[in-house]
């Protein structure tokens, strides 16, 4: 049995690992009154209980004898911690096996990078320390850490610096990064979150707000984290319901047509080899048309679930003249799938700009023209009208195809398809799923009014952005 120290050298070391100066501050730990810490020293005695719950369990075999490594709990010390602490947010039991978070800090003062090292240790996290940017981003790249906490003047590699060559790394872009740093005026820390910062503290640090701060980033990832799994979820059953059948139709076409060709090459004509040729190439172009729109889905689910860091990726937000870029798409479309003349263009004159990046205003009216032709027959109108009402920049697209039940519209989601099997080439049934994401990212509206064998009209509503003010504001 391990004999136990005094009590006042029980408490003395207490003092020394949790920064503790006074009696005073010695009691507040332990939520008693001074007269109580008194009499543990009178008597020589403390209350292992009390000792145990506030220390966590950890520090407790050094703690009582003085002797051994001062942060890691031993084994029967982690099963107690299981069974009497709820509380220990950074402990995460999967299969039998505890692992702790770990918190890289990068910090050129020593004394500052022990102090942080210390409490956090206290709170149960694995932490790593890094005196400078370039060994800190070499530990980041490295250890992959769940948190990086970083002061932004140092030797070497600064703050600033270490944070865009992290965000650049696919292997690191996703790591919480927390500035620490005696600079306090809002430039510095509108430019540090600019950057993409998850949090900037003013020294000198208060300890109690740091460790709120990795906590609640630690949270946040994991709710990112449980969100993008959903959506990957989402995709992969997709995949399996619809991809295959897509996948396998453009495939077939293009091995069966270039082992026709290689296997028949002596006995074909130059006319009947380049015909083979062009259907090859209209099945890759439609496989490569598919493998896009499931990596562009991909994307905008992926923007959407990383909130105000995702929004950073959607590049100008701001499209001039958006009738004429209307007119244009509509028009590119329409001749790609020879439905020229039953297009009917209700295009304002007036010069509009819309809050949405030119790229996805593209992707947003490619779509909408897509299912549009897709869903009706050759020979029918499709209508296609924009203007400004109120402040609302305002595309309508109406065709008088299939239609669908206010059941459909109300199932609309990625991968669904109506009708499949009454219907053919209907593709994946990502469309609508990417004009709802586009609309919404874009702080848009959007509705559909739509009649089985009358056709559909999807009504789509953006902001109205002014071009002058814009530029004004530095967005060019």
């Amino acid at each position: 049995m391990t004999k136990h120290s005094p009590a006042r050298e029980i408490l003395q070391r207490i003092k020394d690992l949790y920064d503790i100066s006074t009696d005073a501050e010695l009691a507040e730990f332990f939520s008693i009154t001074p007269s109580a810490l008194s009499n543990w020293k009178y008597r020589n005695t403390v209350d292992y209980r009390l000792l145990f719950e506030k220390c966590y369990g950890f520090n407790y075999h050094y703690i009582i004898t003085g002797e051994g490594d001062r942060y890691a709990p031993d084994e029967d010390e982690i099963l107690e911690i299981q069974r009497g602490n709820k509380d220990l947010r950074t402990l995460v039991l999967d299969e039998g096996v505890i692992t702790q978070k770990k918190v890289l800090i990068i910090e050129d003062h020593v004394q500052m990078r022990q102090l942080i090292e210390r409490h956090l240790k206290k709170e149960g996290y694995t932490v790593l320390g890094a005196g400078d940017g370039t060994e800190g981003l070499a530990m980041a790249k490295e250890h992959i850490p769940d948190v990086i906490i970083s002061d932004i003047l140092m030797p070497g590699l600064s703050g600033y610096e270490v944070l865009k060559e992290i965000r650049a790394d696919l292997h690191t872009t996703h790591i919480p990064l927390l500035f620490i740093s005696s600079k306090a005026d809002g430039a510095e820390i509108r430019h540090a979150m600019n950057l993409g910062a998850d949090d900037y503290l003013t020294k000198p640090i208060q300890i109690k707000e740091l460790i709120h701060a990795v906590n609640a980033r630690l949270h946040k990832s994991a709710l990112v984290q449980r969100q993008m799994d959903s959506v990957l979820q989402k995709i992969r059953s997709g995949f399996v319901r619809v991809l295959p059948h897509e996948f396998r139709t453009p495939l077939s076409t293009i091995i069966g047509g270039t082992k026709y060709i290689i296997e028949s090459f002596e006995n074909l004509s130059k006319s009947e080899i380049l015909e083979l040729l062009k259907m090859v190439n209209s099945s890759t172009n439609n496989l490569n048309r598919l493998l896009e729109k499931i990596l562009l889905y991909a994307k905008l689910e992926s923007i959407a679930q990383e909130g105000a860091e995702g929004l950073e990726q959607l590049g100008r937000r701001i499209t001039d003249n958006v009738g004429d870029s209307v007119s244009e798409i509509v028009l590119d479309v329409a001749q790609a799938q020879n439905r020229m003349k039953d297009i009917e263009l209700d295009i304002a004159q007036e010069t509009v700009s819309a809050a949405i990046s030119p790229v996805y205003l593209t992707t947003l009216v490619t779509e909408l023209m897509d299912n549009a032709v897709k869903f009706s027959q050759v020979g029918t109108p499709i209508f296609v009208s924009f203007a400004q009402e109120d402040n609302m920049a305002v595309l309508c697209v109406r065709d008088e195809g299939r239609g669908m039940s206010p059941t459909q519209i109300k199932n609309i989601g990625a991968f669904t398809q109506f009708d499949r099997e009454m219907y053919e080439q209907q593709g994946i049934g990502l469309g609508f799923s990417i004009i709802a994401r586009i609309i919404d990212l874009f702080e848009g509206k959007l509705a559909i009014k739509s009649e089985p064998a009358r056709g559909t009209q999807v009504t789509v509503s953006l902001p109205i952005a002014q071009a002058a003010k814009s530029k004004k504001n530095g967005v060019s």
